[in-house]
């Protein structure tokens, strides 16, 4: 390392005098003219796309056109942009194991394989140099020991403050036998270990306005969000700790720089909103208030920052076309590679290049496209045997079927992607019934299923749900259900507390008719992925035995909505709610089966008073799906074929308004389902925006629809 070795001239103050006041600013603060310029780069939610490739469309199809994702394809924006600058850094958020059918392949090879053979992400991300990375939830999703062996892969530091190993000699927050939840404290900061390392400061040559390098101190802090206890609570409930990202960042911070970090990056894997609460998930505006934090590179909810959507529009202290929160730069690179976090940030020296700042007022951020039409063959070179694993894996034939599974429009029309799933729940939970469970049932309890359509637009246009060729496979399962690390759970409730879930669910899904000027009939920023659908099954005569009506001209019961913030009005879109005909009474004793995720949301209306009756860790929901084809192959008399008829479980009213539009797929497979299968549907395809991302399409949607659902099969 070469260090400057210039010295500042020592100027009289009579010399001063001579040469006037114009030189005082720069004397009465000791800064020097030379400067430092570090580039930061970052990717996130990543999610085991490597390749550019779609797993759940065919060779010919993925031949046809470059999907706009994938890391081989960052990595050439990483490159370019990397090769701009003198100094830069590369930085990956987390979400990075788990999440395409790649991540899916390499977690059925197991913990041993991953022991003997480095990760296909690693082998990329190696390649990259990366020079930090944080954890996300979705790491956690295979559990611990194959996150550990898999980690053991990379050439980088792994940070994450906030997840801590148990330690029982701490004080619990009750006296239970079993209890093994802490009080956090600032006795625990000081005493409890970490499972991971909190932070690190890497020590870097940078080279200077001057020409010459100086040693900078770069402090690299991470956090995961806190509600991983519960989404994945059977693989880390006892055997890890998490503290609120907030405090933990307000204890940490000052002591990396007392160690001496010149600059601190935080890289949360966290999401932007203004919701204060201890232990949110979505901590990345407090990061930016606490003192010292240089910059902010966050991920986790897919969206992007900075942008001129609007989107954040009403958060104090935001501004998202700068890229700023509270005057700090920050990024969020969406999701699956498909864009570049950059942020450009410029530091000074009051020392003569023994410490170094960061001069805000100087720094940008910016996302990054990816090349048109290029991929780097290095990287889809590295990752050739898992990639051509992962196809052989994924297109293993299931079952012959005789209809189109889609999510394309699952808000307006009962969707079969989401009946598959609910059917499977069902049948779980009858099983578990017949073998003994529930024994103290009242004799007219009710059982049903809750699912939601898990891919519905939120990673752009074609993020869909489409299994068109007449072939369920393994692909198809993970298409269909896309979250392979939620468990079953099952809820005792009431009739009053399904009908309040309903209601919640209508509240943040539809604004309520006539529309406003500018308003859309779907509220986009509600994520498809919660918008719950109830199933009971069939009849005897192939009838289904739930249905439900919603009025959606009526004002909404929960209004004022922020998170699970809200206030409660007496207003009803739920006007009809019955099984096997019968109107369900609000004291009417239910059983419903979903997953742990829907489970642990106590604060929802509905889930907030029901009682946790199962959990089953065993196997996951996806597998349950696999479980309930198998089970529907066996009892099928030898036939490769199984029939889907569509439940019709809920309908739409609106006695005033013949039609409304939404925007949902630019996909040639829902023009063919609106043009030849789902009446009360049609579309110009004429381009629109979703939730301020471009590409969807408009579709309109006719109240007066007699609903056949089900689109037929694409023809081979």
């Amino acid at each position: 390392m070469k260090l400057s070795t210039k010295k500042l001239l020592l100027v009289s103050s009579i010399a001063a005098a001579l040469v006037g006041c114009n030189s005082s600013s720069d004397d009465d603060n000791n800064v020097s003219d030379n400067t430092i310029s570090v580039r930061l780069m970052e990717t996130t939610d990543i999610h085991t796309n490597v390749m550019p490739y779609n797993y759940f469309v065919s060779k010919e199809v993925n031949e046809t056109k470059l999907p706009e994702w994938g890391l081989a394809r960052t990595s050439l924006v990483i490159e370019a942009t990397r090769g701009e600058v003198h100094n830069s850094m590369l930085f990956d958020n987390g979400d990075l194991i788990q999440g395409s059918p790649m991540g899916d392949y390499m977690a059925s090879l197991g913990t041993e394989h991953v022991k003997e053979n480095t990760h296909p992400v690693y082998k990329a991300m190696n390649e990259l140099q990366y020079d930090a990375a944080n954890l996300g939830n979705h790491e956690f999703n295979y559990g611990l020991d194959f996150l550990d062996e898999s980690l053991k892969g990379s050439n980088f530091p792994y940070v994450s403050a906030n997840v801590w190993k148990v330690d029982n000699s701490l004080e619990k927050v009750s006296n239970a036998a079993d209890e093994c939840e802490v009080r956090i404290t600032e006795e625990f900061y000081d005493t409890a270990k970490h499972k991971y390392e909190p932070y690190v400061i890497l020590d870097r040559e940078f080279m200077s306005s001057n020409g010459e390098t100086y040693l900078v101190k770069v402090g690299v802090i991470g956090f995961t969000p806190p509600n991983i206890m519960g989404w994945d609570e059977s693989l880390l409930k006892c055997n890890v700790m998490v503290s609120d990202i907030k405090k933990t960042a307000e204890h940490y911070v000052p002591k990396m720089k007392a160690e001496g970090a010149d600059i601190i990056v935080a890289i949360p894997h966290s999401g932007l909103n203004d919701n204060d609460n201890e232990f949110a998930e979505n901590a990345t505006l407090h990061l930016a208030y606490v003192n010292d934090i240089d910059a902010i590179m966050f991920g986790h909810d897919h969206r992007e920052f900075p942008n001129t959507t609007g989107e954040y529009g009403e958060i104090e202290g935001v501004d998202a076309e700068l890229g700023l929160i509270n005057g700090i730069p920050a990024v969020m690179p969406g999701f699956w590679g498909a864009k570049l976090g950059v942020i450009d940030l410029t530091l000074t020296t009051k020392d003569n290049g023994e410490s170094w700042d960061v001069d805000h007022t100087q720094s940008t951020s910016e996302l990054r496209s990816l090349i048109p039409n290029s991929s780097n063959r290095i990287i889809e070179d590295l990752v050739a045997e898992e990639h051509q694993g992962t196809i052989d894996y994924m297109s293993t034939s299931i079952a012959d079927i005789d209809v189109n599974m889609n999510s394309f429009f699952p808000q307006v029309v009962p969707d079969l992607s989401i009946q598959v799933v609910n059917e499977a729940q069902l049948h779980q939970l009858m099983k578990w019934k017949q073998a003994g469970e529930f024994n103290d049932a009242a004799e007219d309890a009710i059982f049903l299923s809750v699912s939601a359509p898990f891919k519905s637009g939120r990673n752009g246009p074609q993020d869909f749900t489409n299994i068109q060729e007449g072939e369920l496979t393994n692909a198809s399962v993970a298409d269909i259900y896309v979250f392979d690390n939620n468990t079953p759970a099952v809820l005792k409730m009431t009739g009053s507390d399904m009908k309040n879930w309903i209601e919640w669910v209508n509240s943040n899904a539809y604004n309520s008719l006539p529309l406003a000027a500018g308003e859309r009939f779907l509220n986009e920023s509600f994520p498809g992925y919660n918008f719950d659908a109830f199933f009971g099954g069939f009849s005897q005569s192939g009838e289904g035995l739930l249905k439900y009506t919603v009025n959606v001209e009526n004002e909404s019961k929960y209004i004022n909505i922020n998170g699970f913030e809200h206030d409660v009005t007496e207003n009803k879109q739920l006007t009809s709610l019955t099984y096997n005909g019968v109107e369900i009474a609000d004291d009417a004793e239910i059983y419903v089966i979903t997953n742990n995720y829907r489970a642990s949301n106590k604060s929802m209306p509905g889930v907030d008073k029901a009682v946790l009756v199962k959990e089953e860790a065993a196997f996951n929901n996806r597998e349950l799906v696999q479980f309930y084809l198998e089970d529907s192959l066996a009892n099928n008399g030898g036939e490769a074929a199984l029939a889907f008829p569509n439940a019709e479980v809920f309908q739409l009213v609106a006695p005033n308004t013949k039609s409304v539009w939404f925007a949902s797929a630019t996909l040639d497979e829902a023009f063919r389902c609106v043009d030849n299968g789902i009446t009360g549907l049609s579309t110009e395809k004429v381009e629109e925006t979703k939730a301020g991302t471009e590409g969807f399409t408009k579709f309109h949607f006719n109240f007066d629809y007699n609903g056949e659902f089900n689109c037929a099969a694409k023809a081979k």
